[in-house]
């Protein structure tokens, strides 16, 4: 009795693990989101990722990188994605040394853009520019602090190219932190009603929190408007199709972006992203194919 009882318990493993190796050969290889600090990044990286996971049943790994790594990395993998390749200017020197080894999938949304910004109650007919900064009282006021974000960050090689573009080398450094410790410089500034210059991008969550301006440009350096991509690795085409079709028709409006983005401040990105999708159901089924079928059979 006890050698059959051994018998069966040997037979129950050797199934269990046969089954549970059959489960795992069957599921999909993830495919895997790079994600840098953009806050726009975030919350529609969490979106493809539910998307995918729900329509296609293949699990998305979310990776938190810098900008550089996310473009080499997307350059590198088989089954890997960049959904915020802010072009031409902002990242166009990453994408020259990884465009011939990536899938441009196409703009995600146009009307980006980066500059310096101030608060609103920083008098203009002080500091309106960028080349007002070089006033001695405005140098004295910023306490010749420029806040910024992270240092990979392509709005940070911009800015030290404006930096020396406008001749304030020698008044000015570029204080390196990440996203949500240059806002939150921001906030203390403006609680205490302090002149502050900081590195700044169009869309995020700040300009519906926050009365700012951007400084203007007059000599351009920090750009034009941009447009932000989508990129893939080249083989996801040929492995994922319908969901290469589908990141390929992924396009939102600026007003979609600003709502996910105060929502993702108040809450979290991952309800952000949430959110979205529960309100925009025909969103979602345009970008699957699935509301093109519905329309076809009505």
């Amino acid at each position: 009795m006890k050698r059959l009882s051994l018998i069966l318990v040997a037979v129950v493993c050797a199934f269990s693990t046969l089954v549970g190796g059959t489960a795992l050969a069957a599921q999909a290889e993830p495919i895997r989101i790079y994600v840098d600090e953009y806050a726009e990044g975030q919350v529609m990286s969490h979106v493809a990722k539910r998307v995918i996971e729900s329509e296609y049943d293949i699990p998305v790994e979310l990776k938190m990188v810098a900008v550089g790594p996310a473009f080499l990395g997307v350059a590198n993998d088989e089954r890997s994605l960049f959904l915020v390749a802010w072009l031409p200017r902002t990242h166009g020197a990453y994408m020259d040394r990884v465009g011939d080894k990536v899938d441009n999938l196409g703009e995600l949304f146009d009307g980006a853009r980066l500059g310096w910004a101030v608060p609103a109650y920083v008098p203009e007919d002080q500091l309106a520019s960028i080349a007002d900064m070089k006033k001695p009282d405005v140098v004295d006021k910023l306490g010749g602090k420029i806040q910024g974000i992270s240092a990979g960050a392509g709005l940070m090689q911009v800015s030290r190219e404006t930096i020396e573009g406008y001749g304030l080398d020698d008044d000015y450094r570029l204080i390196t932190a990440s996203s949500a410790a240059m806002t939150a410089s921001l906030k203390r500034a403006i609680d205490d009603k302090e002149w502050i210059v900081v590195t700044a991008w169009s869309p995020h969550w700040m300009w519906e929190r926050f009365d700012l301006r951007y400084l203007e440009d007059p000599k351009g350096e920090l750009g034009a408007r941009e447009h932000v991509d989508a990129i893939a690795s080249q083989g996801l085409a040929e492995s994922e199709p319908e969901v290469h079709a589908m990141l390929k028709r992924m396009h939102y409006s600026l007003e979609q972006i600003d709502t996910m983005l105060l929502n993702a401040e108040q809450t979290s990105y991952q309800q952000a992203a949430q959110t979205f999708i529960e309100k925009h159901p025909d969103v979602i089924a345009e970008w699957t194919g699935k509301g093109e079928s519905q329309a076809s059979t009505q």
